[in-house]
């Protein structure tokens, strides 16, 4: 927290910055971590605070925002995320990862109470809370299962909105960004108490406009340099055209459009491609990807606070949320199977009779057709239907669209009613509802080649055999189909006009394969809190107990009928003939996988307690314990939890703690079903392929962890200075079984080339083109990979947290100094077996990114360092964000990190560590009765680019920020 505070015990200090500057109600400051009145602040367990004031003074519009700002937090999802397997299919959302060990492994909180989950992801959307109705949030880093529950391994969030509010604020932002339209913010917050009553109502919107990834120079990796995003299916593709000489095959494979259409149209040449001779035009799909997707976010919250006696209040508040995504994507996925089976090589055919094959004939040099030599054939070798050309079907960038929306409702409402001065209860329910609609478009393979052949079209009798006729259109697949449509304005000299593809064609063929899900939780709880008449000496021992049951309801379903598993299981569309086999569930598209129909429901009981004894009135101790019980084949779990205080001196404070965390499996998790994500294999080449991920709902238990934490905090002259050693020890870690590693472990080496070793007890785990034959098969043929959901080999994390905060008065200003840094000592993974075989050593995850394995990058040091000064009516900061590097694990040991037929490179293999620089200016102009406040900011003004990485868009998302120097600027009018 910077400029205010290092841990709770400085949130007063805060909260009286904030009344310097905005007249407005006082923040009332909620101790995360227990339920027990007159917790101290400065409290047993480490405890950021940070205000409304600060985030303001920080330009800070956005919880994502403030999340990537927070030392202790490790990757979190929400901007360039998704080629990571992690990321994919949560677009849109915004994660919290607490000391780096996953997103749902921290509880968020929203007034102290859970709040909306991702539907079946496990993990809260922070994008979905209204940061303009905010008063504080606090940030535990520690495990807090004893208090909390479920999912607070790593620690808690809890976002605090104001209380008590009277009169109105509107703020308006504008980010301006080089290669974008610009980002922007509006909110309006409005409160006025009548009597007894206080109501409060706001709504906000925010517009991210699209950042082609393609406008930032660092994302322009030649292929030699960053094979990462350069795949060999395209258009132009290769193709082998069968003549009959005599009645016998003669065939000729050519690059289509020869050696000069591949680099006119964006390409590389590579003629000796996948080492199998083929000459191969290398395809990027980053030109149709973006940094920042087109995203437009809305919110509405409504809150009141009733006094209803002396001793009763009553509080409600409703949240509701929309975000919609528009996302970037390649023009076309490449093929991994057909309607023949799986496979990247050789799935389709083309009629000779196709209204493209003279074009292609003639500007490859082949001859045309003829009664002594006919064109028997036409085959597709390798190739993808929409490549260099672009989508035509979205005429501005030629992408291929998908899109995400997010929509979620929250009702929490209860009572406090105090029994007596030493005795009193709450009790509150929590409903919300998160609904998710999430879709990419994909080839159907029964559709592709039927338009191959002239069959194509929704209005197309496929049984009358009338191609190009009675409603029957023909696909071309060749270069001379169109001109490019893309960002990069090239010309494509082998187009002829009139052979280009029927949008409605496109349509029909490239559907959108997707998935709604809904969850819904209910969560009631009752919490008794007091004091006894018994006192040590350093005041009464209090209590605190109570009870909680949570019930969650998610369910999945296709969005499209052809994406349902239950209609469509097979190579083929309509198809059941797979039912029972290996190949059930493979689905009808070229790429992305179909899903089942699926609703479950989860009942979690739960019972606490609490409690806090004063030893002296310099040492107390307080104890906690939960009792959580998931029924089924889940089970149950008991965790306690110690933590005890020293003051020793007015000026030292000395804490501890140790307890037992859990998790429980989420509710998708523990269900016979399978979803689809996609992972560049580097047994295949590093091309991407589909990773099956399927329920396991026979034994997935929980997880646990034992956490401790000792730290000491220094207050003297102006100057904080806090130091916390902590450390995480998760057991039965629930995860996915590693599909990279699976893979690695059956095919060798990382070209492609390397044989397939058939007799793996994990060989089945793979789908191969044309099955899996010894000594043939290599990892070129590798079209699927099975993971499973499971409790996992254990891991081991520690570090220290450092803070040093310093105040005084300047001048007629106030002057603020310090800063926050975390610093990973540990973070150590066991083996990783899968069906008795060893498919990952033991490793140290610090230092490295990660990328093919848990639990992505893990810097070794964060820090924030910040300088604010401020006078009555303007305040300036500067703040500065350090990210340290790390090793490219891939590369470790080798002499060449990768190896392209144009030699080898080691682009990536240090990623090196990220400075941020930022100033941020407010200035107040009273008016009357209305405050206005100006407000100017540069994010990155030093216009640093984000450290080189072995990644599709060649930089770390996790490390460094690809958005350059972004201008700041904004308005808020208090009333």
């Amino acid at each position: 927290m910077w400029g205010s505070a290092a841990s709770a015990q400085q949130a007063a200090p805060a909260a009286a910055a904030q009344a310097d500057t905005e007249p407005q109600e006082d923040v009332e400051i909620v101790v995360t971590g227990s339920f027990i009145r007159g917790t101290r602040e400065d409290a047993a367990v480490p405890i950021d605070v940070f205000t409304a004031d600060d985030l303001n003074k920080q330009g800070v519009t956005s919880p994502l925002e403030f999340i990537k700002q927070l030392p202790s937090v490790g990757a979190s999802l929400g901007d360039t995320n998704q080629f990571s397997t992690a990321a994919q299919g949560f677009q849109g959302n915004g994660s919290l990862n607490l000391r780096g060990l996953g997103p749902t492994r921290t509880l968020v909180l929203f007034n102290g109470r859970r709040t909306v989950l991702a539907p079946g992801d496990g993990f809260a959307d922070t994008n979905l809370i209204p940061i303009f109705a905010l008063a504080n949030i606090e940030v535990l880093k520690d495990g807090a299962a004893a208090t909390y529950g479920s999912d607070a391994i790593a620690g808690v969030a809890n976002f605090v909105t104001r209380k008590d509010f009277n009169g109105a604020v509107v703020q308006g932002d504008f980010d301006a960004i080089k290669g974008s339209r610009g980002n922007w913010t509006l909110s309006a917050l409005v409160g006025h108490t009548f009597g007894k009553v206080n109501v409060m109502i706001g709504g906000g919107w925010q517009h991210r406009s699209t950042l082609p990834s393609f406008s930032r120079d660092f994302s322009r990796t030649p292929y030699a340099v960053n094979p990462s995003a350069w795949s060999a299916s395209s258009t132009p593709g290769v193709f082998a055209a069968t003549y009959l000489v005599n009645g016998a095959p003669s065939t000729t494979t050519v690059l289509d459009g020869g050696n000069t259409a591949c680099p006119a149209v964006g390409g590389v040449n590579d003629l000796s491609g996948l080492g199998s001779g083929l000459p191969i035009c290398r395809f990027s799909f980053l030109p149709w990807n973006n940094i920042i997707e087109e995203e437009d976010r809305y919110q509405a919250y409504a809150q009141i606070d009733a006094e209803l006696s002396d001793r009763t209040k009553f509080h409600a508040e409703f949240t509701y949320a929309q975000t919609d995504t528009t996302v970037g994507q390649s023009p076309s996925f490449p093929p991994i199977q057909g309607p023949g089976g799986s496979g990247s090589t050789s799935r389709f055919t083309v009629s000779p009779n196709n209204p493209g094959v003279p074009a292609f004939l003639a500007q490859n040099g082949l001859a045309a057709s003829t009664a002594e030599r006919p064109l028997a054939a036409i085959t597709a070798v390798l190739w993808r239907p929409f490549g260099w050309l672009g989508n035509p079907s979205e005429p501005v960038r030629g992408a291929g669209l998908g899109f995400a929306e997010n929509k979620s409702y929250r009702l929490s409402a209860g009572f406090n009613h105090e029994f007596s001065d030493s005795f009193r209860a709450e009790l509150f329910g929590t409903w919300w509802r998160s609904e998710r609609n999430a879709a990419s478009r994909d080839m159907v393979g029964t559709r592709l080649q039927n338009a191959l052949n002239g069959l194509g079209g929704p209005n197309c009798n496929v049984a009358a055999n009338t191609p190009g006729q009675n409603g029957c259109q023909w696909f071309n697949p060749f270069i001379n189909a169109g001109q490019p449509v893309s960002i990069q304005g090239r010309t494509n000299p082998n187009y002829v006009r009139g052979a280009e593809n029927s949008p409605a064609l496109i349509d029909f063929i490239q559907p959108y394969s997707g998935t709604r899900q809904i969850e819904e939780q209910l969560v009631v709880d009752a919490i008794f809190s007091g004091e006894t008449s018994w006192d040590l000496g350093g005041g009464p021992i209090a209590y605190a107990f109570g009870f909680q049951y949570r019930r969650n309801e998610w369910s999945s379903n296709p969005l499209l009928p052809i994406s349902n598993v239950n209609l469509n299981p097979c190579f083929r569309e309509g198809d059941r003939s797979c039912v029972g086999t290996p190949q059930e569930g493979v689905g009808p598209f070229i790429f992305l996988g179909v899903t089942r129909p699926e609703s479950v429901r989860q009942n979690v009981k739960a019972v606490f307690a609490e409690v806090k004894v004063p030893i002296t009135d310099k040492l107390e101790f307080t104890g906690a314990a939960r009792y959580e019980d998931y029924g089924g084949s889940v089970g149950s779990t008991f965790n306690p939890k110690g933590a005890m205080r020293w003051n020793p001196t007015d000026w030292l404070v000395l804490r501890g703690s140790v307890g037992t965390t859990f998790r429980g499996p989420l509710a998708n998790q523990v269900v016979a079903n399978q979803i689809t994500s996609l992972a560049g294999i580097q047994a295949a080449a590093n091309a991407f392929r589909s990773v099956d991920i399927f329920g396991n709902p026979n034994d997935l238990g929980p997880e646990t962890a034992f956490t401790y934490n000792v730290g000491a905090v220094i207050t003297t002259s102006g100057f904080t200075v806090s130091a916390d050693y902590w450390s995480f020890d998760v057991d039965g870690r629930i995860t996915t079984t590693p599909g990279q590693a699976i893979a690695s472990a059956v095919v060798p080496g990382t070209n492609g080339l390397g044989l397939a070793n058939c007799s793996s007890p994990l060989a089945s785990l793979i789908t191969f083109q044309g099955g899996c034959v010894q000594g043939v098969t290599n990892g070129n043929a590798i079209s699927r990979v099975r993971t499973d959901w499971v409790n996992g080999p254990n891991l081991k994390t520690s570090g220290i947290d450092l803070s040093i905060d310093y105040k005084t008065d300047l001048g007629p200003g106030k002057l603020n100094v310090g800063a926050q840094a975390s610093i990973t000592l540990d973070y150590t993974f066991a083996a990783f077996s899968v069906r008795g075989v060893q498919v990952l050593p033991g490793y140290q995850a610090k230092g490295f990114t990660n990328y093919f394995r848990d639990p992505l990058t893990v810097s070794p040091l964060r820090a924030t360092g910040w300088i604010n000064y401020g006078l009555p009516r303007f305040n300036a900061r500067y703040q500065v964000r350090y990210v340290g590097g790390v090793d490219d694990e891939r590369c470790v040991g080798l002499a060449n990190c990768a190896v392209t037929n144009f030699g080898p490179t080691n682009f990536g293999a240090v990623v090196k560590s990220f400075t941020q620089h930022d100033i941020n200016f407010q200035y107040d102009i009273p008016m009357g009765g209305v405050t206005t406040q100006l407000q100017f900011g540069i994010d990155n003004f030093t216009n640093a680019n984000p450290p080189a990485s072995r990644l599709e868009l060649s930089y770390d998302p996790f490390i460094g920020n690809p958005l350059g120097r972004v201008f700041r600027f904004g308005a808020r009018v208090q009333f």
